[in-house]
């Protein structure tokens, strides 16, 4: 894993277990923040952006975001041992709090998400499988979409044959890619 753009380009990042996380593939992130730097208006950067890394492994997404100048990063993971590689890479970095504030925990039940402009969304391929009103993912996004404060724009990377509709509670979908075995689906609210 490694930091592809911005302050810290070409910086290394320890990896987390395999069989805990699945790491991003660096051309689905890169794909990703070029796809963010058209949304935005930015080219290979991030305005100053509030970032959730919801389910973040070692961070890698986030950890990209305030490389490329988001102002902020909250990352979510509920894993011990990989809790300790994320603090580890914000370390590596001088991340400190406020710009990276880390909880521990199911950040499917938390209420700190919300207050973001941008969230990166990558459960477990299990958790996003079921499509369906019922299944985790969309009522995540319809208690999210009922706060007050809540993302503007949520980047969900699932599996490619997870298929979902592209209006999801208070959210709909603006772009959508595949990659291989991996799908990136934004929603805007």
């Amino acid at each position: 894993m490694r930091i592809i753009a911005g302050q810290w380009r070409s910086r290394r990042l320890s990896r987390p277990d395999e069989s805990v996380t699945r790491p991003m593939p660096d051309r689905v992130k890169e794909s990703i923040f070029n796809m963010l730097g058209v949304y935005y208006e930015t080219p290979g950067l991030l305005p100053a952006l509030h970032v959730a890394d919801v389910f973040a492994g070692g961070g890698s997404m986030g950890l990209e975001a305030l490389s490329r100048g988001a102002e902020r990063c909250v990352f979510f993971e509920r894993d011990r041992e990989t809790l300790r590689i994320l603090r580890r890479n914000l370390v590596g970095l001088g991340v400190v709090e406020p710009q990276g504030v880390v909880h521990g925990g199911d950040a499917w039940q938390s209420a700190v998400v919300s207050a973001t402009d941008l969230m990166f969304l990558d459960p477990p391929f299990a958790d996003s499988k079921d499509a369906s009103e019922v299944g985790t993912v969309r009522r995540f996004l319809a208690e999210l979409g009922r706060r007050e404060s809540c993302p503007r724009l949520i980047v969900f990377h699932h599996e490619h044959s997870a298929r979902y509709p592209s209006d999801v509670s208070a959210w709909r979908t603006v772009d959508e890619r595949e990659f291989g075995s991996n799908r990136v689906t934004f929603w805007q609210r």
